[in-house]
């Protein structure tokens, strides 16, 4: 199935889900009355997000797919999922309405979302004001420093992954040799790229390397980036960090080519690269551009737990298994986990289960992951961070070095020197 006829099939359901809507509010689910457990999807499918927010919805659906198929919920009588897609158009508003309405019009169990920060910052406040488990794929370190008892975050706290690229800068420079002059962050105003350089500034706090500029600007409002660029180049920074989507983040990319503006490195926090649209538009110029993620497709070739979805999901959908979508699967794996210990179908002792959550990698076919333990804040305690380098347009792993595939590109070849 190619990707625009998938991605419209879940739009459809987004058109379809308020049609099935169980009891108005109720707390939890009856098998008396239902064998089918709702479970909302409130992602952004168009908006800015939309090149993560389809691929999610792609591969939420498939893992629930293949739990239905093999027996359901066993300990609750083989209950089939349901899932429940809501398109928050990558506007936080929408995400909170949207959040509101699966739970009050459809009555999920629990809710998966919202594959942005922002949006999963409103979104995750109403499912709190329900009570209602909201496992999430969010970075942003703010959403597990607010006190929530219903929140769950899979993935690493962004400031975290920003730590993790000066780290791995500082090695490379150590290695080779090649030390910046002069360093500069770009992040956009997002909730989440402000903790994404937050955790860099951090890091490069009280540090060897000059920090020249922390540049932040309005997501998707720049429409030229020269300006910004040239004012870098001009005062000698030869090394960005930056966090933002991937439109800007291509943007940015094509300016840095027009300047002929040379980088010892370019390093991003979960950011634009690991887009498929980063690669796609940008081919051979997109090349040596690193990004601090939990997950690469070359993973799959040393798990065949990460194979067997993998090719499943690229049967289906055409595309490889992402940081994103991997992260994703894993969300179901764990609301799965959590599902068939927990002592009845109400929202609360789902919440109570997935508190009580002690998962490895592999626990079940959806743990893609590193594995899921909350602490009190709803904060995983097994998630890790990598870096990954493109190189010919594929993502490679390269720090730290007992996983690395490859030896990274440092310095990032001057632009003359590239082919195309």
């Amino acid at each position: 199935m190619n990707k625009s006829t998938h991605a419209d099939q879940v739009r459809r359901r987004i058109l379809l889900s308020g049609l099935g809507a169980a009891t108005l509010g109720a707390p939890g689910i009856s098998l008396a009355q239902t064998k089918k457990i709702p479970i909302g999807l409130v992602v952004g499918l168009t908006g800015k997000a939309g090149a993560w927010g389809v691929p999610v919805g792609d591969a939420v659906a498939l893992a629930i797919e293949q739990i239905n198929a093999n027996g359901g919920i066993k300990s609750k009588g083989g209950a089939q999922l349901e899932l429940i897609v809501a398109d928050h158009q990558t506007n936080p508003q929408m995400a909170g309405t949207q959040t509101e309405r699966v739970i009050q019009v459809n009555n999920v169990l629990a809710v998966i979302g919202n594959v942005t920060s922002g949006a999963t910052m409103v979104g995750s406040a109403a499912a709190e004001k329900n009570k209602t488990p909201m496992v999430s794929t969010d970075l942003a370190d703010a959403l597990t420093d607010r006190g929530m008892k219903y929140f769950f975050r899979l993935g690493p706290r962004i400031s975290l992954l920003g730590g993790l690229t000066v780290e791995y800068a500082q090695a490379c420079a150590k290695s080779t040799g090649v030390v910046p002059t002069k360093v500069a962050t770009i992040a956009d105003d997002s909730t989440f790229s402000q903790d994404a350089i937050n955790g860099v500034l951090a890091k490069l706090k009280g540090g060897p390397w000059p920090l020249q500029e922390s540049v932040s600007f309005a997501a998707g409002q720049v429409s030229d980036f020269i300006p910004i660029l040239q004012r870098l180049k001009l005062s000698g920074v030869d090394l960005l960090f930056l966090a933002t989507f991937p439109a800007d983040g291509i943007a940015i990319q094509r300016a840095l080519k027009a300047l002929n503006y040379d980088l010892i490195g370019a390093v991003h926090v979960a950011g634009a690269p690991f887009s498929p649209d980063f690669a796609q538009n940008l081919k051979q110029d997109s090349e040596y551009v690193s990004d601090a993620v939990g997950f690469v497709a070359e993973l799959t070739s040393k798990n065949p737990l990460l194979a067997k979805f993998g090719d499943s999901y690229k049967a289906k959908t055409g595309r490889d298994l992402d940081d994103q979508t991997s992260l994703a699967v894993t969300v179901v794996g764990t609301i799965y986990d959590a599902l068939e210990r927990s002592t009845d179908l109400s929202r609360e002792s789902l919440a109570q289960a997935l508190r009580a959550t002690d998962l490895q990698q592999g626990a079940n076919p959806y743990i893609l992951r590193d594995g899921a333990k909350f602490d009190a804040k709803g904060d995983n305690l097994r998630t890790r961070g990598l870096i990954m380098q493109l190189r010919d347009q594929q993502q490679r792993i390269v720090y730290p070095p007992e996983i690395a595939t490859l030896k990274p590109v440092w310095p990032m070849p001057k632009w003359s020197d590239r082919k195309g």
